[in-house]
């Protein structure tokens, strides 16, 4: 019974859908009817009201005629009804879901291009029909692009990657096109808004349409260059530090607050004689068996313990901040020799300051230990050795205590026996401070010398009684660097002090004038007057050491301003009043009694006695001319192009700083390119190209005017800075210098030049952009005109090698002729016959750039001269290629000495690899 009654249920189910279907169908034709009705009443029984009138009237019939009909079609179908408002309620929910869906999906939008931008990550979609790549706005956010468009610029964006990563790059999206790789890379561009680096990582999906082809690539982009700058930081300090603990020259050991070894340093595996490996990752005190022979607790365990505990059972440590240092004996240290050890611990903290574990260095101290007993037993010799001495001897621990001082002291500062008997050393200092002439500086430096245990120190000390000690102090230190104290030592040199200050005087004035022979060189007295000459002064002054001595040094020196022409200040006024030795200013010229005049370099010091009295002056001059020459040349190639003689990019960057400025608008910026340049390079030589850059710099400033800036910014291009000069006038220069190119050749090549300019109108308009216009306009300019230039340049090419070598024009249009019958025996096309004719005639352009000694030679070439024949087809290619109507051909001939067995050049291709064309040439 229950399986009989589901059909029934279906069929009324099906009923009622189909009644509430055709009632809806009859209430739209009902509302059609009432409306044409409507239409009708309007047009035939009320033309003459107003429209308003009419629009009110139809409002109140429609009104009217839809009430009747529903009062009737509700009475007919009330069953209906029901149906109706079910299906508009679904209707209005369904409209409700959609453009709720609309708003999440925009939403949902809104908040991806967000992330994007947080993320620096973009997405973008190859087409593979069209090769054309959307892209989303973060994606040219990350290259520095205008998003004037959803596409991405392929020429701009093969500009900005780094040219290492473009093989890369072309390489990975064609092996996942062609379904034998992937596209997951890294690389490098330059941003084209800021210019800088940026690190990028781009993958790629292939995507199929519904036959399966494969119709499109969508893949993300991420600037990803903090992270490599962080991953470069993190690994590099990670690999310091390591290094840094593992070449420490303290043993050094770490634990982790379980007590378990993470650092176990090569010098602790040296002193312990367990290796790393062994020792990383133990616990339990496994690492102070190699010390004690068991375990027990090491000096970093004490970390871990509060200040007070540590104090209490520890009282021989010593402690500085979080630092614990103890010296013990370990006595199962070098195979239970045992070793004395310096031990030093710290707690390891993390970011949040708290304790994961300690560190400790350990320094072996034994020979310290065993130099301190020997130094005890000596010290009874030492004090009598000092004794004897005739310098006074002070010896000092690293405490500052006086050890050792002999008689020789308490002689010469007189010190008094309760001093020598008292045990307070600061009042033997508290004397002898006294005595000296300048206390505060000889204290300052006693303290300074405390301060900085390793320093020497050797001075003179002046006393109140005329006496002159020379003092030296130097520590005392084992040689592991440890401070044991410091030894002073004073000699009495008050005789020798004496005798110098005597020869002070005339030894100062001999030694500044015979260090200074090799210049002029004129000596003063006090009062500036001249007291000596030497021969190179005599000659640029013209005056003789006779004639001069005695007078006035402004009589004898006559220096003026090379510009002013005014009297130079008197240098050596100036530098015996300052005490300080004075140069001139530059651009000085000294003019001879004989009214010769020469520029000049010199520079005046004081002549100082030991007292500090200043007793003279020493003035050292030279002739500068020859070196102010050579700073000329120096500054003009500073400034100026080497190979040209222009001014090169360093001086037009300063002139366009310079230049813009308003009072110099309309200011005008042409950018010209040589067309073919590298081609002629690659064909005739770098030394055709160069003569090919003059020429076109001689044809440039030709027509341009005198104070035009003209510079070569670097290979085939230049700029030119026209101040003043609207659009009109740069055109009008342009013309002039294409007219002058086109009546010049550089061999059998004519001169192509490609221009484009800009022009800065306001001061708002920054002057990088117009700079950026001009060379815009410049390169779509060479767009045209390049391909034109070089196919003139390969028909160049072709006439100069025939001219050079009539037996290979001979062999060219045989080769030629008999590609013409193969192609025609092999019942090839037409067009693909002439395009073999072509190739057998270019198929040797490449020997161009071969020497005529080397393609002339009658004998046997030489392993080098046969490697530079044989690298013509690639030249003949590189050539080729750049003309692109024959850029296929290039192919051709590249591969035209290919053998069917692989033992041809350049590739070594073999069999059917090689291209049919290339066979026919063979």
């Amino acid at each position: 019974m229950t399986g009989m009654g589901k059909p029934r249920d279906s069929q009324e189910r099906n009923q009622k859908q189909l009644e509430t279907r055709q009632n809806i169908i009859f209430y739209i034709i009902g509302i059609t009817l009432f409306f044409a009705l409507y239409e009708f009443l309007k047009s035939n029984l009320m033309p003459n009201i107003t429209m308003l009138e009419s629009h009110a009237i139809s409002i109140c019939v429609v009104s009217i005629l839809n009430t009747i009909f529903f009062l009737w079609f509700r009475k007919v179908y009330s069953q209906q009804t029901n149906a109706i408002k079910i299906i508009n309620q679904d209707l209005l929910q369904e409209i409700t879901e959609h453009k709720l869906a609309e708003e999440a999906l925009q939403e949902s939008r809104s908040r991806l291009i967000a992330a994007q931008s947080m993320a620096h990550v973009g997405n973008w979609e190859l087409n593979l029909d069209t090769n054309r790549i959307w892209a989303s706005e973060e994606v040219f956010n990350i290259y520095g692009f205008e998003h004037n468009s959803q596409y991405l610029p392929l020429d701009l964006v093969q500009k900005s990657v780094f040219s290492e990563y473009r093989e890369l790059l072309d390489s990975a999206l064609s092996g996942l096109v062609t379904q034998k790789g992937k596209y997951d890379e890294e690389f490098k561009i330059k941003n084209a808004k800021t210019g800088k680096e940026h690190f990028l990582h781009s993958k790629g999906l292939l995507l199929f349409d519904k036959t399966g082809k494969a119709s499109k690539v969508v893949g993300t982009i991420q600037d990803i260059t903090e992270r490599k700058q962080a991953e470069d930081a993190l690994r590099s300090n990670r690999r310091q530090l390591t290094d840094i603990i593992e070449f420490l020259p303290d043993a050094t050991l770490a634990i982790n607050k379980e007590g378990q070894v993470i650092i176990w340093n090569k010098a602790i595996a040296e002193m312990t004689r367990i290796p790393a490996a062994e020792m990383i990752g133990k616990s339990d005190y496994a690492c102070t068996i190699p010390f004690y022979g068991k375990a027990r607790s090491h000096l970093m365990d004490l970390v871990f313990l509060d200040d007070e505990e540590i104090s209490t059972r520890y009282p021989n440590l010593t402690r500085e901040g979080d630092t614990l240092m103890v010296e013990v004996f370990c006595p199962a240290l070098y195979d239970n020799k045992g070793a004395w050890v310096f031990a030093k611990a710290s707690p390891l903290h993390d970011q949040s300051g708290n304790i994961i574990g300690a560190i400790e260095s350990i320094r072996d101290i034994t020979e310290q230990k065993l130099a301190e007993a020997v130094l005890q037993s000596k010290t009874a010799f030492l004090e009598a050795q000092t004794n004897a001495s005739l310098d006074g001897i002070l010896v000092v621990n690293q405490n500052q205590t006086r050890i050792l001082t002999n008689r020789r002291i308490f002689e010469l500062f007189n010190v008094p026996q309760n001093i020598i008997d008292d045990e307070d050393d600061t009042l033997l200092l508290e004397h002898v401070v006294s005595l000296t002439k300048d206390p505060e500086q000889f204290l300052e430096r006693v303290i300074y010398l405390y301060d900085h245990i390793d320093e020497t120190s050797c001075e003179e000390i002046e006393f109140k009684s005329g006496m002159v000690l020379d003092r030296q102090s130097a520590p005392v230190m084992d040689k592991d660097g440890k401070y044991y104290g410091r030894i002073w030592t004073f000699h009495d040199i008050t005789e020798h002090k004496r005798l110098e200050a005597a020869l002070e005087k005339e030894k100062n004035l001999l030694e500044t004038t015979l260090i200074s022979v090799g210049d002029g060189v004129i000596s003063t007295d006090d009062k500036g007057n001249i007291v000596f000459l030497n021969r190179v002064a005599e000659f640029l002054t013209g005056w003789t050491q006779e004639a001069a001595r005695g007078k006035s040094i402004e009589e004898i020196f006559y220096i003026v301003d090379e510009f002013t022409r005014e009297r130079c200040v008197n240098i050596v006024k100036k530098a015996f009043e300052s005490g300080k030795m004075i140069e001139s200013a530059s651009h000085t010229t000294l003019i001879s009694k004989d009214g010769i005049e020469r520029p000049i370099e010199d520079s005046a010091a004081p002549i100082v006695q030991e007292n500090g009295e200043t007793f003279g002056v020493v003035l050292v001059f030279r002739d500068f001319s020859e070196r102010k020459q050579k700073l000329k040349e120096i500054e003009f190639l500073s400034y100026h192009d080497q190979l040209t003689g222009l001014y090169n990019r360093r001086f037009y960057e300063e002139e366009l700083k310079r230049l813009d400025k308003e009072r110099n608008f309309p200011l005008t910026i042409v950018m010209a390119d040589v067309n073919a340049l590298k081609l002629i390079n690659d064909s005739f030589g770098h030394v055709m190209g160069d003569e090919l850059l003059k020429i076109v710099a001689e044809v440039i400033t030709k027509g341009c005017r005198s104070d035009d800036i003209i510079a070569r910014l670097g290979g085939d291009e230049f700029v030119i800075l026209l101040p003043k000069t609207d659009a009109h006038g740069a055109e009008q220069i342009i013309k002039r210098i294409k007219d002058l190119a086109s009546k010049e050749k550089v061999g059998p090549i004519d001169i192509s030049i490609s221009f484009g300019y800009e022009t800065k109108n306001k001061a708002e308009e920054k002057i990088q952009e117009i700079f950026k216009k001009a060379e815009d306009h410049m390169y779509k300019k060479k767009l045209f005109e390049s391909p034109s230039m070089r196919g003139k340049t390969v028909k160049a090419i072709i006439y100069t090698l025939h001219e050079k070598n009539k037996r290979d024009e001979q062999h060219s249009h045989r080769v030629s002729h008999l590609c013409e019958s193969i192609g025609k025996a092999l019942s090839l096309p037409e067009g693909e016959i002439e395009e073999l004719k072509t190739v057998g005639l270019l198929h040797d352009i490449g020997k161009i750039a071969i020497d005529d000694s080397i393609l002339n030679k009658p004998g046997r070439l030489t392993e080098d001269e046969w490697e530079k024949i044989k690298s013509h087809p690639e030249i003949g290619y590189r050539i080729l290629s750049t003309v692109n109507e024959m850029s296929e051909m290039a192919e051709y001939v590249l591969f035209h000495h290919e053998k069917w067995d692989g033992s041809g050049y350049p590739k070594g291709l073999k069999g059917e690899a090689i291209p049919l064309q290339s066979r026919i040439i063979v």
